[in-house]
């Protein structure tokens, strides 16, 4: 019950963040901004999409290689791309299909291959917050409301650093906090280092997007503003970011469209909904592919019953 309450809210609020752009943006101002764009953005957009699928698994071969189970690399691009479909139910989802599959084929601990994820996921927010900091160090003042944030972000960083290096025995003895205290800031350190092109990949895709409607982004802006944005994204709160992403994107990129007979949220939401399109056509063949494949098997079965468990 609480997983169908969670789909319901999520479309809801995808729902209303969309009705209010196009409350805002009139649809046919978005339909000519798309027109307008370079005939390079879909071949160029979607060799992101590609580079980012490359990025995510290479780093999450590396990271399983490190703390989980040694896997093929072939492998962990067949489960990474069949879990781009599974997360299409539910983002917890598409990453309990992965500890499944490591369990599975390797007799990991599931506790263990949780934690792993979780190791990913707090070093994927660690490179985010690398980025803002970096944007704002290097001009992103635009977006100084992000300081406080940010600087707090960073407190907090700390004092996990100290729980990390002291490694106390009552958290070790638990076998969720064993991967994340065991890996030492080294570790870390290592997983930060594989996931930087993966995070490079998601800017560079929303780069493009805007580029190809001839939205220039200021260096700092985008390195500040866009991190923040793929945070919003991965929320799970809306259906695959649909909506919260672009409203996002509506607020910090909106003042950067060239002046012209467009309105500059139109442009903005257009880049935004276009680049979102391909991503989703790529994924969903990607993910039947792959879920078609001998290694896959069974994923499906478990994302099933993972979902009417719920979270």
């Amino acid at each position: 019950m609480r997983a169908r309450l969670g789909r319901i809210a999520a479309w809801v609020v995808t729902a209303a963040a969309l009705g209010w752009l196009f409350w805002k943006t009139p649809i046919g101002e978005v339909v000519a901004a798309l027109k307008q764009a370079a005939p390079w953005t879909i071949p160029a957009v979607l060799a992101t999409v590609v580079l980012i699928y490359l990025a995510d698994s290479f780093a999450m071969w590396k990271t399983f290689g490190w703390f989980l189970a040694k896997l093929p690399f072939r492998d962990v691009l067949i489960v990474r791309g069949a879990t781009y479909l599974l997360a299409a139910i539910n983002y917890s989802v598409g990453q309990g299909a992965i500890v499944y599959f490591v369990h599975r084929v390797r007799a990991v601990p599931v506790m263990r291959g949780v934690a792993t994820v979780l190791l990913i996921m707090g070093t994927n927010l660690i490179v985010l917050l690398a980025f803002v900091t970096a944007g704002l160090l290097v001009g992103g003042t635009q977006v100084k409301a992000l300081v406080p944030v940010v600087t707090a972000a960073w407190v907090g960083l700390g004092a996990y650093a100290i729980v990390v290096l002291l490694r106390p025995r009552f958290l070790l003895s638990r076998p969720l906090f064993d991967v994340l205290l065991s890996a030492g800031l080294t570790g870390y350190l290592k997983a930060m280092v594989v996931r930087v092109p993966h995070i490079a990949a998601l800017m560079a895709f929303q780069l493009v997007a805007l580029r190809g409607l001839g939205v220039v982004l200021p260096l700092g802006v985008a390195l500040a503003a866009l991190p923040v944005v793929m945070f919003i994204a991965v929320l799970p709160i809306s259906v695959q970011g649909l909506g919260t992403t672009q409203a996002a994107m509506v607020l910090f990129f909106s003042p950067y469209v060239p002046a012209g007979s467009l309105d500059p949220r139109a442009v903005v939401l257009g880049a935004s909904l276009g680049a979102q399109a391909i991503a989703l056509v790529f994924q969903v063949i990607v993910g039947f592919g792959c879920l078609r494949t001998r290694t896959a098997r069974g994923l499906g079965t478990a994302a099933t019953q993972a979902d009417a468990a719920g979270p």
